[in-house]
């Protein structure tokens, strides 16, 4: 089959193959129309057309997927639901996968692909995992490579569910994929949101590419329903029919009908939060989360804030204070601190301000978040006067945040700082270097001081590399 249809568009099939390596190693436009013109057949009379190299490049597509699955290495192991076996086993598949989109639709050619990925199986299912949970590899195929077989489609639900979070543009690569925007337009009532939109998407491997249409709504936090649908250019009327029918229902609030054009309109409605990529999806999350904790951290300061001169009467009297009270004022005091850490620069009034606050009202400072915040920043301080030699600037903001640090009512573990600051000790000409004799005194006290901040012994130091330097260890 794949000499049949590639020795029709090309000279000769194999020899292409052979040199795809160049495509492969480096896939810029120019490289691949070289590729083309030189390898297509010249019988054609004519430059291969978008379908046809689309053809040509998924040929070969699945020939170097072919020679990936032998990767014998892989069956090395001991486990067929081992990472490496599992990743053979999904070049199989995306060999399978190209086979029915170039030869799938040939009518019997569309039998004898099922009947390959149906003795692929077969042969598969013998092969079981020392682990009952993983089955057999019929088993990991189905729910680890089919599953996840990347097409078109998801990829424009993927960028459809992230626009609604996300700032595109024009144009956008994911992976190895790019998303050209046609429209996009987005509508909200309180916290709903309804994105609508067209957009192409189109492989960098392949250049397939297909016209989707998308419609997202998001209720809030993870309530995120998506549906989408391959679009032509004779579905103009009808995308513009439903859009503004469902943007009135937004702007009425009327969410229930909105669900209802949904599934009219697509038919299906078949994504949601879960239907993105592992890490958008970690990401998006991560923006539902901390929208959600600034409006928590809001409600906790709000109610700590009206109430902090009950809070500071009853640590006063010795009375117990209520549980809601007290979860209030531990939330909006670590948050207070918090915060203060993290900004830049660290105002001292405002973080001894919250110290006292959490002293007088008996509040527990989470020093395991807190110190960790410490730590990077000190980490950060000592790095950019690592990265400036001589740079009093640098030295002067290291040496005072780390004695705000010094503050906090709690040990912290400023060792990664601390390793910084005896690093930059050893470089030591490195860093003075362009220092003048009248300035090096300063250098050194402010040096020395960082040393006092951070826990170390800068004077033993100093004796031990003195001794090595007079004995030559």
């Amino acid at each position: 089959m794949t000499e049949e249809l590639g020795n029709h568009l090309l000279q000769n099939i194999w020899d292409a193959r052979d040199a795809y390596i160049q495509v492969i190693l480096d896939r810029r436009p120019e490289v691949v129309d070289a590729f083309l013109d030189r390898f297509q057949n010249p019988a054609l009379g004519r430059p291969l057309n978008p379908d046809e190299r689309v053809r040509v490049l998924e040929l070969m597509e699945l020939q170097r997927h072919a020679q990936l699955m032998y990767t014998s290495c892989g069956w090395f192991f001991d486990d067929i639901a081992g990472i490496e076996t599992v990743q053979i086993i999904a070049y199989a598949g995306r060999v399978l996968q190209l086979a029915r989109d170039i030869f799938g639709e040939r009518g019997v050619r569309s039998e004898l692909i099922g009947q390959i990925e149906n003795n692929f199986i077969e042969i598969m299912s013998q092969a079981r995992s020392n682990d009952p949970r993983a089955g057999n590899g019929a088993d990991i195929y189905n729910r680890n490579v089919l599953a996840n077989a990347l097409a078109l489609e998801p990829i424009a639900a993927h960028y459809a569910i992230s626009s609604v979070f996300s700032n595109y543009g024009d144009e956008t690569d994911l992976f190895c994929y790019r998303v050209h925007r046609l429209a996009h337009d987005l509508t909200t009532s309180g916290r709903g949101k309804l994105a609508l939109g067209r957009a192409e998407v189109e492989s960098l491997i392949t250049e397939k590419k297909q016209v989707f249409v998308y419609a997202v709504l998001h209720f809030g936090d993870q309530n995120i329903t998506a549906a989408l649908k391959p679009y032509l250019d004779s579905d103009a009327a009808s995308f513009a029919t439903f859009s503004e029918q469902a943007i009135n229902s937004v702007q009425q609030a009327n969410f229930p009908d909105v669900i209802r054009l949904l599934d009219r309109y697509f038919g299906n409605i078949d994504y949601s939060l879960t239907s993105l990529f592992k890490d958008e999806q970690h990401r998006i999350v991560q923006l539902i989360l901390k929208s959600t904790l600034q409006s928590i951290e809001t409600s906790m300061t709000t109610i700590y804030e009206d109430h902090a001169s009950l809070m500071r009467y009853l640590s006063i009297a010795g009375l117990p204070k209520p549980p809601a009270l007290a979860l209030a004022a531990s939330f909006a005091v670590n948050a207070g601190i918090r915060s203060t850490l993290e900004s830049d620069p660290i105002d001292p009034a405002v973080l001894k301000s919250y110290l006292e606050l959490a002293k007088a009202d008996d509040v527990q400072l989470d020093s395991a978040i807190l110190g960790y915040i410490a730590d990077e920043r000190m980490k950060m301080a000592m790095h950019d006067l690592q990265m400036s030699p001589g740079s009093f600037e640098h030295l002067d903001r290291a040496l005072n945040l780390a004695r705000l640090l010094l503050l906090l009512p709690f040990p912290q573990n400023l060792w990664k700082a601390q390793n910084i600051w005896y690093e930059i000790h050893r470089g030591m000409n490195y860093t003075i270097a362009g220092l003048s004799i009248e300035n090096r005194p300063r250098w050194d006290e402010g040096f020395s001081a960082l040393a006092d901040c951070l826990s170390i012994d800068a004077k033993t130091i100093m004796v031990e590399d003195a001794t090595a330097e007079t004995t030559g260890d």
